[in-house]
């Protein structure tokens, strides 16, 4: 139950509709998006961008490639048809590796560098911005849309792996007998131990302030020996941070006992597990 920076939280923010369309492959939509995040520090972190850092960039990570390409409309079938035509083979690792230049090069007549400027502008944005449409381009045109699982699914199923027991979604009673809305209690509704909040949002509006009232109401009726989680994700936080800032608080102020998005997925399992011992639960 480690506090995170508030930076870090903002950061571990995932599009929801990119992760229902990649619910089958969690784990590498999860390692995709570290990977992106990577690449945009270190393009962060360049004094310039010039062609020689990104040679250096991309001679030591080449999978960075496709994502850059990503940048200038190029997806991976696009990409690997311009490597063929350009540079005489369809891959980008090795000649990354041994002829970094060829490849930026070729990018770079695109107008590479300054399509990575112009969005490097908004630094915020840019991860999610890369994140859509490098799996935009890893899609082929014939792929199935797979259904997605909100927030109240990945929950469920991690507290059933543990093989705790649950309700989803309800009401319980708390401290002086108030009551406050749970999406999730453990063992059950009635005298839960651990109970949780799962928040998703793509879009922006009133709603993300009544889930901020929802969850402000967790951590005013909980009992002492109650323990408080809120699960929350989506890109719509990004544009009301006054309230993601107001979840923030509870928690760097101890009113609660953890934030967790789909990136946190393990630690969130590992923190639903060590209270869980704690009640006796397991």
């Amino acid at each position: 139950m480690d506090l995170i920076s508030y930076n870090d939280l903002l950061g571990s923010l995932s599009d929801l509709s990119m992760v229902k369309q990649n619910n089958g492959n969690l784990d590498e939509f999860i390692e995709l998006k570290e990977q992106i995040n990577t690449i945009v520090e270190d393009l962060s972190n360049l004094d310039d961008i010039t062609e020689d850092n990104l040679c250096t960039l991309i001679q030591k990570e080449p999978d960075a490639v496709p994502i850059l390409a990503s940048c200038v409309g190029l997806g991976r079938e696009k990409l690997r048809g311009q490597l063929t035509h350009r540079l005489g083979t369809g891959g980008w690792v090795k000649i990354s590796r041994k002829e970094p230049q060829r490849v930026i090069s070729m990018l770079e007549q695109f107008n590479l560098i300054e399509r990575l400027k112009e969005q490097l502008s908004k630094e915020w944005t840019f991860n999610d911005v890369l994140l859509e449409r490098y799996l935009w381009s890893s899609r082929s045109a014939t792929s199935a849309q797979g259904q997605g699982r909100d927030l109240e699914d990945q929950i469920e199923e991690i507290v059933k792996n543990l093989g705790l027991s649950c309700s989803m979604r309800g009401r319980f009673t708390g401290r002086g007998g108030n009551t406050a809305p749970f999406d999730l209690a453990i063992p059950g509704e009635n005298n839960p131990l651990i109970v949780g909040a799962a928040k998703g949002f793509n879009s922006t509006g009133s709603k993300l302030s009544d889930a901020v009232r929802e969850i402000e109401e967790l951590a005013d009726v909980r009992l002492p020996r109650q323990f408080v989680f809120a699960f929350i994700d989506g890109i719509g936080w990004k544009r009301r941070e006054a309230d993601l800032r107001r979840i923030y608080n509870l928690w760097e102020n101890q009113y609660i006992d953890g934030i967790y998005t789909l990136v946190h997925l393990e630690r969130f399992k590992e923190d639903l597990k060590n209270a869980a011992v704690r009640h006796e639960l397991l």
